[in-house]
């Protein structure tokens, strides 16, 4: 058996079943667990333990744990709307959940939400962490970026299993419960403003007398230039395989460029330029603005980086 801590994860979508993947792979003792049956048997075809019985995903986490004396680890990549109630509700977790427990929320929290969260566990003895994780669809392959806040002093427990999902020194610890999360925000913020920044100057090459090609443009944009960057070489994917005409720039959103823009606000702090991008991504559902060429670069980016659906025409 692996001297490696075991830990549990719950949510086993896009994100969650690669970071159960990642970290089976680096030899830990993972428990995964998905409501719905289908993830589950994927997971097992990967040579995990999956299971959508909560009571024996706990007790299989609680058995391990044992036997490396190790606390247990609880790991949650769920939507942050159901996150309060899977934590605390005794129908889901919080019916299982004791002192000296670990619980971390890598999901796309709110980090005030996190903060409270982290206080009030904190007074049934249970230690929060928040993770912020960026690296979609490609982070098992390639090792995921994230922003950790939470107890200073249960870090040392936890960081190997952050290194391990890392791509080697792209993690920190950033402060108490909601750093994480705060970190993460901030940088879907500043996704928004890239992105539209890029599908905006696309949009104006493709405008051009020039019948550039569009991949063409992108492959010297790659490398050497001063906008190199993954979201660049994306595009390059974009040009050469995806069917731009047919797609619609309808750009859903999750959230996080909007909790970034009201706490820049809060700060009184000048955010015009993620607020514009905001304001794009609302006024893609106007049927004019889903033929507009930068939403649909927008929207086939977020495809590409996060396997995030996109409509067709």
């Amino acid at each position: 058996m692996s001297t490696k801590t075991p830990l549990a994860i719950f949510g086993l979508g896009r994100m969650g079943a690669q970071i159960a993947k990642r970290l089976h792979k680096k030899g830990f003792r993972v428990i995964a667990w998905n409501r719905s049956s289908e993830p589950v048997k994927a997971i097992k075809r990967a040579g995990l333990f999956g299971t959508n019985n909560l009571k024996t995903a706990v007790a299989e986490l609680a058995e391990t744990a044992k036997k490396a004396r190790a606390p247990r680890i609880f790991w949650i990549m769920l939507p942050h709307a159901i996150v309060d109630d899977f934590i605390f509700s005794k129908k889901h977790l919080g019916a299982y959940l004791q002192k000296g427990d670990i619980v971390i929320d890598g999901g796309n929290s709110f980090y005030k939400d996190s903060m409270r969260r982290g206080a009030k566990l904190a007074k049934r003895g249970v230690h929060f962490f928040d993770c912020g994780t960026s690296g979609g669809v490609w982070g098992e392959k390639n090792g995921f970026a994230l922003m950790v806040g939470g107890p200073k002093n249960k870090w040392p427990i936890i960081e190997p299993i952050i290194k391990a999902l890392s791509a080697g020194d792209n993690y920190a610890y950033l402060g108490n419960a909601g750093a994480g999360h705060f970190t993460k925000m901030v940088h879907n913020g500043i996704e928004y403003g890239m992105m539209e920044a890029i599908g905006e100057g696309y949009a104006v090459l493709n405008a051009s007398q020039f019948k550039l090609n569009l991949s063409d443009v992108t492959r010297v944009y790659q490398q050497g230039s001063v906008v190199r960057s993954w979201l660049i070489d994306l595009c390059r994917n974009i040009f050469e395989n995806e069917d731009i005409k047919n797609t619609s720039g309808k750009i859903d959103s999750n959230g996080e460029g909007e909790w970034t823009v009201k706490t820049g606000h809060e700060l009184k702090v000048d955010v015009r330029v993620i607020e514009d991008a905001l304001k794009v991504r609302r006024e893609s559902v106007i049927l004019k603005n889903q033929k507009k060429f930068s939403n649909k670069i927008v929207a086939l980016m977020r495809k590409q980086f996060g396997g995030h659906a996109i409509h067709k025409r």
